[in-house]
């Protein structure tokens, strides 16, 4: 293609709502803590490039929060602590701060500060002890510092450096006295007031789009019919009651849209759904409320289409063509335009460069767009390649927070006559869709399904719970004066939200469960308090009783040995479900499901259902084995821009496995100089969704009591598309003896 290549970056800025509206207390401080780092940094790194335009979708429940702090004077517990004087702390309050005071990046946030990492080395010194000598060790002053640090490391390293009083703080390190941390609040507290007049301003002057979502951010498809989540996943278990309340849906969209009119005095034309999540269902109420477009993940255009999105040596989709494009969707409720974010590139800044040098990850960045020009065909049509992700987590693992890599990327485009950064409404103004679409598969921009959010036994739990409620509610409403009546069903919207589904059971560890758990079951209990009902006995108890820690955070241990089959006992990781609120969306594989008896090891590989295998495709298997001796060699395949820490690792066996034709599975050890010697073929008796595998611990030589770590690589061309885990290797130990089955 000659013409220039249209690119739209999307941010998501959102978070849930926090707040218990009953007493008005803060249960977390998230919404604060990104507010000092990441909402006005994004906006002050683009300002300077005003020919680059963007989009900004605002959550409603995150901009109430921010008008509670900014206006109201919101209180949340680390808040609270930074300004509460020492001597009158609890040894609760004390118990708070060493626990929490360190929930954050420690290479970017901690370790620049000689200060905030001593105190934190100190509390690791003293995990042994009990957690009153934990608090004994620490005298009054570290209190002081270390309730300064916690709320001064989560300013952007932007503003710590430009606002003198901020580099002040920074430049004394220790010794912080009452009066700095008094003002240190003062400084938080006028920073959260400059957020949302910031939006305002730079929308208003054309630079920005503004869009919004669903008030509490709901699964929009699962509050219309919770039976949509089988359309991708037929066999998922549900709950036991089928919730189906598409007026609940509409009223969040009402919200949300009405809420954004009172922020900016401007209907939104966009809205991102909440998790990209859509339905034919979902998206004829979004057409219903006036929106223009919407956006969705491209494993909903590839289901949609009945395409694969498979992607070449050098991550350019095959389908590139109906990727970069705006679709209009026909609903009956009149139609919706469309855009599919490509999940590589915006994988790529959410998850991996923050591994590279701000300039080679920009670089990268810039050239991969410049690859997907050359490619597209030359018709005189224009193309959209959108970028669309988080846009607040991912950059306290960049250095400087993101800033040289957005601004060397912003410099480098800004100079390309050939790449222009649109607003979605602009491009859309000047390029109204070309091709339409009848209708659209259900599903969100995990995994292309719902399974985040339902079908495992304690989010199942959940929605039954929010359905008794419900109904409860509606039994008792006629009854209830106007206001109360509205408090009640406003309890029932925000236990509605995604995000407590989300960290619900198996898949997401937030290191705070238990308080997101707390959290759904009060909403639920207000409504019954509101109404003047009973609350149910087991809104008192956790959604799911506590389970022993596993040895990673991703990973569930088999109990035991198992026999070909039994995958139920087995280990299972799932690489769109990561530690936190961050995913990377699966390229190839979906689940890996493995274990070992006492003469065997299993792996089950389901893969992703846009993946269509191709010749030359592989899986790879690579096993090393802690203390013991014996020749490791490096992954004998081309690493393109495969950046996990574990790609680098070396290896004591590598079980290739074919994908495409021909099929087959061989067995490599390592030898001398980082060589690689055949060993043999190997046992392989299902390749389908899901390819099973047997592999005789005998030919890998490791004793009863073993250790295992591996790592699984899928690559196209004899170049590796991604290996997983990125970060740590998946672990076993070979039984002493069979298990009884």
């Amino acid at each position: 293609m000659t013409q220039k290549l249209h690119v739209a970056f999307v941010w998501h800025m959102h978070q849930p709502l926090y707040k218990d509206r009953l007493t008005g207390h803060y249960l977390m401080p998230w919404v604060r803590l990104h507010a000092q780092k990441d909402y006005l940094d994004m906006l002050e790194v683009l300002k300077p490039y005003l020919e680059l335009r963007q989009t900004f979708n605002l959550v409603p429940s995150l901009l109430e929060q921010l008008v509670d702090y900014a206006e109201h004077e919101a209180w949340d517990r680390a808040l609270e602590l930074l300004v509460k004087p020492v001597e009158r702390m609890s040894q609760e309050d004390k118990a708070y701060l060493l626990e929490r005071a360190f929930d954050l990046n420690w290479a970017h946030m901690l370790r620049p500060y000689a200060r905030f990492s001593e105190l934190a080395d100190r509390r690791e010194t003293l995990r042994a002890l009990s957690p009153e000598e934990r608090l004994a060790a620490f005298d009054e002053q570290d209190w002081r510092d270390l309730s300064t640090w916690f709320n001064l490391a989560w300013f952007d390293p932007l503003w710590l450096s430009r606002e003198p009083a901020l580099a002040a703080l920074v430049a004394r390190d220790r010794g912080f006295t009452q009066e700095d941390r008094e003002g240190l609040y003062g400084l938080i507290r006028a920073h959260l007031k400059r957020v949302i007049p910031a939006y305002r301003d730079l929308a208003a002057s054309g630079q920005i789009e503004l869009t919004t979502t669903p008030y509490y951010h709901p699964i929009l498809p699962l509050l219309c019919d919770t039976d949509s989540a089988r359309e991708a996943r037929p066999e998922l278990p549900l709950p036991r009651v089928r919730f189906a309340h598409p007026e609940d849906a509409r009223a969040q969209i009402r919200r949300g849209i009405d809420d954004f009119v009172r922020h900016f005095e401007r209907a939104p034309r966009g809205m991102w759904p909440s998790e990209q999540s859509v339905s034919p269902e979902a998206l004829a109420l979004i057409a219903e409320s006036g929106l223009d477009w919407s956006i969705s993940d491209e494993g909903i255009l590839a289901r949609t289409l009945g395409l694969s999105m498979a992607r070449d040596a050098r991550g350019i989709p095959y389908e590139a063509a109906s990727l970069y494009q705006p679709y209009r969707v026909q609903t009956p409720n009149g139609p919706v335009s469309m855009i599919f974010r490509d999940l590589t590139l915006s994988d790529l800044i959410g998850f991996h460069y923050a591994q590279l040098p701000g300039e080679e990850a920009a670089a990268d960045l810039h050239a991969r767009l410049t690859r997907i020009r050359q490619v597209l065909p030359d018709g005189g049509e224009a193309y959209l390649v959108t970028i669309a992700l988080d846009g607040e987590n991912c950059w306290e693992h960049y250095a400087q927070d993101g800033f040289v890599f957005l601004d060397e990327f912003y410099r480098r485009v800004a100079r390309d006559p050939l790449i222009e950064l649109v607003s979605v409404g602009d491009f859309l103004d000047r390029h109204p869709p070309r091709r339409t679409l009848d209708t659209i598969a259900a599903g969100s921009w995990i995994a292309s399904d719902f399974t985040t959010w339902i079908g495992e036994p304690t989010k199942n739990r959940a929605w039954d719970l929010l359905s008794r409620t419900r109904s409860d509610l509606v039994a008792a409403e006629a009854g209830l004066d106007d206001a109360i009546r509205e408090a009640a069903w406003e309890e029932i919207r925000i236990a509605e939200g995604s995000d407590w589904f989300w960290w619900f059971g198996e898949g997401h560890d937030s290191g705070q469960d238990e308080l997101f758990d707390l959290q759904f079951r009060l909403h639920l209990r207000n409504v019954y308090q509101l109404a003047g009902l009973t609350a149910p006995a087991e809104l008192d108890e956790p959604l799911a009783m506590p389970v022993p820690e596993p040895a990673s955070g991703k990973l569930h241990l088999p109990s035991g040995a198992l026999a070909p089959g039994e995958w139920h006992q087995a280990a299972v990781y799932d690489p769109t479900r990561g530690q936190g609120a961050m995913h990377a969306a699966a390229k190839v594989l979906q689940r890996l499901t493995y274990g070992t008896d006492a003469e065997h090891l299993y792996v089950a590989a389901e893969f992703a259902p846009q993946y269509e295998p191709q010749e030359g495709d592989e899986l790879v298997l690579y096993f090393c084995y802690p203390g013991r001796v014996r020749h490791n060699s490096a992954i004998a395949l081309e690493m393109d821009g495969v950046s996990a820490p574990t790609s680098r690792w070396r290896f004591g066996h590598a079980l290739h496995v074919h994908l495409g034709w021909p099929q087959g599975a061989i067995l490599m050890e390592a030898s001398e100089y980082d060589g690689w010697r055949f060993v043999a073929e190997c046992e392989r008796w299902a390749m389908g969704e899901t390819l099973e595998l047997s592999l005789p611990l005998a030919m890998l030589d490791v004793p009863p009591g073993q250790e295992v770590h591996f790592v699984v690589a899928t690559a196209r061309g004899g170049a590796i598309a991604e290996v997983l885990p990125p970060q740590q290797p998946l672990h076993l130990v070979v039984p002493r003896q069979r298990m009884p089955v």
